[in-house]
C-alpha cells in the first residue's frame, strides 16, 4: 500500500479564497478531507458520469468542454488555470482571471460549478501527458508524483509509479474518462483499433 492510500497521510490544505484560481483549489475534492471531500467527490463523480464517453475529436479538453454543453473558447482559460492548480506553484494574475471566467461558464460560485471546473481543469495536462507517454510507449505514470502531508506534518511526493491513477479516498474519478479520451485500452495500452485524438498544444 502506497503513502497516497494511507488515512493518517493527507492531501496538502488550501486556504480558502473569494475568486480566481484559489477559489476553485478551495471548492474541490483534490485539497480536503472528511465530510467535504466526501461531498465533493460525490460531485465530481456525477459530472464524469453524466460525460460518458464523448467522441475523441480535437484535445481531450475540447471534447470534454463540448460534452459538457461549454464553449470551446474557454479552452485556453482551462489550460491557464490547470498551469497554476496545484497549490505550491504561483498563480500569475492571468490565471486567476480565466478561472473567474471558467467558474461563470460552469455555472458561478457554487460547489456544483466547482466540480465541473476541477473536473476540466485536472484532466487537462493529465490527459495529454498520458497520450504523450502511450505514443512514446512510455509505460511511466502521466503525473510521476503527489504530494501529501506525512503524520508528522512534512511534505512529501508520494511516487504514483505503483498507481498511475492514485490510490485510496483520492483515487482519480476519472480514470475511465481518461483512457477513453486517450484512445487506451482498459489497462492504459493504447488501442490502435480505435481512432486516438490529436493532441494540440497549450
Amino acid at each position: 500500500m502506497c503513502s497516497s492510500d494511507l488515512p493518517a497521510f493527507t492531501v496538502p490544505a488550501v486556504p480558502d479564497q473569494p475568486a480566481g484560481v484559489g477559489w476553485i483549489r478551495s471548492m474541490v475534492p483534490r485539497f480536503c478531507e472528511g465530510e467535504a471531500h466526501a461531498r465533493r467527490r460525490a460531485l465530481a463523480e456525477r459530472v464524469i458520469a453524466r460525460i460518458g464517453c464523448p467522441p475523441r475529436s480535437g484535445s481531450p479538453t475540447a471534447a470534454l468542454l463540448a460534452a459538457m454543453g461549454l464553449p470551446p473558447g474557454l479552452e485556453d482559460d482551462v489550460a491557464a488555470v490547470a498551469a497554476a492548480y496545484q497549490p505550491h506553484v504561483p498563480v500569475p494574475p492571468e490565471a486567476d482571471a480565466a478561472a473567474d471566467r471558467l467558474v461563470a461558464a460552469c455555472g458561478g460560485r457554487t460547489e456544483k460549478a466547482a466540480a465541473r471546473a476541477g473536473a476540466l481543469v485536472q484532466a487537462h495536462a493529465a490527459t495529454l501527458a498520458l497520450i504523450a507517454r502511450l505514443e512514446a510507449g512510455d509505460s511511466a505514470p502521466p503525473v510521476p508524483v503527489t504530494r501529501r502531508i506525512a503524520p508528522d506534518g512534512r511534505e512529501i511526493l508520494v511516487d504514483l509509479a505503483a498507481a498511475p491513477f492514485g490510490a485510496g479516498r483520492h483515487a482519480c474519478p476519472g480514470q475511465a474518462l481518461a483512457l477513453h479520451l486517450a484512445g487506451a485500452g482498459p489497462r492504459g495500452e493504447r488501442d490502435t483499433g480505435r481512432r486516438g485524438i490529436e493532441p494540440v498544444p497549450d
